[in-house]
């Protein structure tokens, strides 16, 4: 999705000031950028004392301090910008996820909890660096070079126009960038749906894997689809190192080419040395946010898909029938078929059929016939073909389910205690109240018996309760709603005798004052029905798929799509410690390239002011180019190695958290299945994030340090020392300071995190409850 595509810009009005802060920061940051190349060149200008030693009337001392005063301005503004985009990540994030948890709940299209869920949790938070990064990034792209080409031009026209010419070629490599990496990033997105929808599942039945002995086998397959998301993100951030490398390597060159040609007509004396220096100072900064925005591509790909995944999830559905049925009106289905997506043949197919306003109409008829699908589409809950009417009117939509009490075969509750479960239905409702639903299912004496009675908090899934003690709490529910509809779903499936008569008894009493529609197998249930609808398993005959409907797949594919592709063998290459390490000294050397690369090009300017034979010149100019061909290609190759290190590392990490839950189930497991996916995937994806990037640049600051001082050092005793306190000084009092204030902000985050992730996970999989029952 591009930044300047409509859908894209509806999703971010909601931070406009935010946004408008991140902009002027752009605007500011160019304007101190300019202002501190003419300062800093001024300062080299008078500390050497080339032919005036006081240029424009000031000295050292007044350079110094301007520079000074220029460089925390710059700070302060950078700061502020950064906080601006901190704060429109919120702002964005925090709606963007009420919207998808909202339609997630109002429309079920089949898609797993897992994948859906992880769309919210960590879909939603892969739009911060969208934000916090590549926003700003692609501000200060479209502002810094039009300014800094329009200084360079006001000192010297000729190197104006070589940037000018090269500049073109940095934007042409970025859209490749966007263009190669746009579907690689769609199949990171599938890989990653796949793991969580596959966790979510495991934790799910693993009681049940555990019974059976099966659980360990899980590890194996949560290794392979971890492995899969691990090749599919290294294929894009191949492309993207690799386009990144380009654009700096482009980057580079051109700004060798001006330094190179500056000095050379300084050395002839065409140009004076304030002017070569302000365009040596400028020339990169032309560049540097186009470059960052190449680089920083990549992390926000992961947020595009996920504004693209949003934007399906959220685009209204076809306009549906919104009418409830007039009172004491029956219900007619005709031609009535259900087919569900990603098949071929109907689940339901019903020719005609009526439903009395009052009484209790069971559905019967063999296994695989349709009768859940039935009475699921009669609620509105799964898409049909074919007319449902009262009184000769389509009925359906919100104001219908309003008049329904729906009880599904499998109840879902709700993260809290009985009460907010039976008040999911009545909000209103008082403790009398309740107490008198749960008299009518034979279930007063159980919840009195609780230590908290209706305050007892349930268990995921009600597991609080026995099987048979869920099925009539649900069923309380229903007695409490009193709607003139009430739709059960095989209600008394798997349960004892008595609890089986008390739910008949409670059927029929319902069928005196309102419609009852019951899917029933057992005798007694069909034994107090006063209509029957009985249905036969629908013919195979294939559903065509229209060719509408083949078009791209999803940025989030179901969990069985992205499993089904084979999965690409692992190298094995690398041992994560092993790829660490060498991708810290391949970065220490990118660094280091970086800063051999500055300081020639600073001798070149120098040298060249003295008018020295352009043989002496040579050397620097040599020197520019190595290592203005090393630094990308040395960074490249540290950030794939690093990373694939880093992927390797996480795979094995998710393995050891699956393995370390096995011994827990079923008595000490004591997390919900949210908070488990939070686990598997964020927290230990945080665990690994801290390898690659605190550990390793701490490690490679150290390496280029030590290089640092002792060049220095050897070049200029003074200079060395200085270099030597400033590393000593500012490298770990920033890093100190930084990790001081994250410290306590980071512990609550995984904690937020995690109940964030229970309650986005959970909130998915009672959606069809808190539809059926406006909540």
């Amino acid at each position: 999705m591009r930044p300047s595509d409509p859908r894209l810009r509806a999703q971010l009005a909601p931070a406009r000031r935010q946004l408008a802060g991140i902009a002027a920061a752009g605007l500011g940051t160019g304007v101190l950028v300019i202002a501190q190349a003419g300062a800093v060149a001024g300062l080299i200008v008078a500390s050497l004392d080339h032919g005036d030693a006081r240029w424009w009337g000031a000295g050292v001392a007044t350079w110094g301090v301007v520079v000074a005063g220029l460089l925390a301005l710059r700070g302060l503004v950078s700061g502020f910008g950064d906080r601006m985009a901190a704060r429109a990540a919120a702002v964005v994030s925090t709606i963007l996820r009420h919207r998808l948890v909202a339609a997630s709940v109002e429309r079920r299209d089949g898609e797993a909890t897992g994948e859906r869920a992880v769309l919210i949790t960590r879909g939603v938070a892969a739009i911060e660096p969208y934000l916090t990064r590549y926003l700003p990034a692609l501000v200060l792209a479209v502002l810094l070079p039009p300014l800094t080409l329009v200084a360079i031009a006001s000192q010297d026209l000729l190197s104006a126009v070589i940037v000018l010419a090269t500049l073109p070629l940095v934007p042409v490599f970025g859209a490749l960038v966007g263009l190669a990496t746009r579907d690689r990033a769609e199949q990171q997105w599938r890989a990653m749906s796949a793991l969580s929808g596959h966790f979510v599942d495991v934790v799910r039945g693993l009681p049940t894997l555990v019974a059976h002995r099966r659980a360990r086998a899980q590890s194996g397959r949560i290794a392979e689809i971890t492995d899969r998301y691990r090749v599919a993100t290294l294929r894009t951030l191949r492309i993207a190192f690799a386009s990144s490398a380009v654009l700096e390597l482009v980057a580079t060159l051109s700004v060798a080419l001006v330094a190179v040609t500056i000095g050379v007509r300084l050395a002839s004396g065409s140009v004076g040395l304030h002017t070569a220096l302000v365009v040596l100072l400028l020339a990169p900064e032309a560049y540097w946010p186009l470059r960052r925005v190449g680089a920083e591509f990549h992390a926000a790909a992961e947020g595009a898909a996920t504004f693209e995944a949003a934007d399906r999830l959220l685009e209204a559905g076809p306009e549906t029938v919104d009418r409830p049925a007039p009172a004491g009106a029956s219900l007619v289905l005709t031609d009535l078929s259900v087919t569900y997506p990603g098949r071929t043949h109907p689940s339901l197919r019903l020719s005609v059929a009526g439903i009395p306003a009052h009484g209790v109409t069971a559905i019967s008829g063999p296994s695989g016939c349709g009768k859940s699908t039935l009475l699921a589409a009669i609620a509105g809950l799964v898409p049909a073909e074919g007319e449902i009417t009262a009184d000769g009117l389509p009925v359906g939509g919100p104001a219908w389910q309003a008049d329904i009490a729906w009880l599904p075969q499998q109840p879902q509750f709700v993260a809290g205690t009985i009460a907010d479960n039976l008040r999911l239905a009545v909000p209103t409702a008082t403790d009398a109240e309740l107490w008198d639903a749960l008299r009518q299912v034979a279930l007063e004496v159980r919840v009195d018996a609780l230590p908290e009675r209706l305050d007892t908090p349930l268990g995921e899934d009600g597991a609080t309760l026995s099987a048979g003690e869920r099925a009539r709490l649900a069923l309380a529910r229903v007695v409490l709603a009193d709607r003139p509809w009430v739709l059960l779903d095989e209600p008394t499936a798997h349960l004892d005798e008595l609890t089986e008569r008390i739910i008949v008894d409670t059927v029929h009493e319902l069928g005196r004052r309102s419609a009852v529609v019951v899917v029933a197998h057992k005798p007694a249930l069909v034994a107090i029905a006063d209509h029957r609808i009985e249905l036969t398993a629908p013919a195979r005959v294939p559903v065509p798929i229209p060719v509408a409907d083949r078009g791209p797949r999803p940025a989030v594919a179901p969990a069985a799509a992205a499993a089904a592709s084979p999965a690409e063998p692992t190298t094995g290459l690398l041992r994560p410690a092993r790829g660490f390490l060498g991708s810290t000294v391949i970065g220490a050397l990118a660094s280091a390239s970086g800063v051999a690369l500055t300081a020639t090009a600073g001798w070149l300017i120098v040298q060249a002011s003295t008018r020295p034979a352009v043989l002496t010149l040579l050397v620097a100019i040599v020197g520019v180019r190595t290592f203005g061909l090393a630094r990308p290609v040395l960074r490249y190759v540290e950030r794939l190695r690093s990373h694939d290190a880093a992927l390797q590392l996480l795979a094995r990490r998710r393995v050891e958290v699956y393995d370390a839950l096995v011994p827990l189930v079923p008595a000490r497991l004591g997390r919900r299945r949210g908070d488990l996916l939070s686990a598997v995937v964020d927290d230990v994806d945080a665990v690994v994030d801290r390898e690659l990037r605190v550990r390793m640049p701490v490690r490679q600051l150290a390496l280029v340090g030590v290089l640092a001082v002792l060049v220095a050092g050897v070049l200029l005793p003074a200079a060395g020392l200085v270099v030597l306190v400033y590393l000593a000084v500012a490298g770990p009092g920033a890093f100190l300071l930084a990790r001081h204030g994250a410290r306590r902000a980071e512990r609550r985050l995984v904690r937020l995190r995690s109940e964030l992730s229970t309650a986005v996970v959970e909130s998915i999989q009672v959606a069809d409850e808190l539809r059926m029952w406006q909540a």
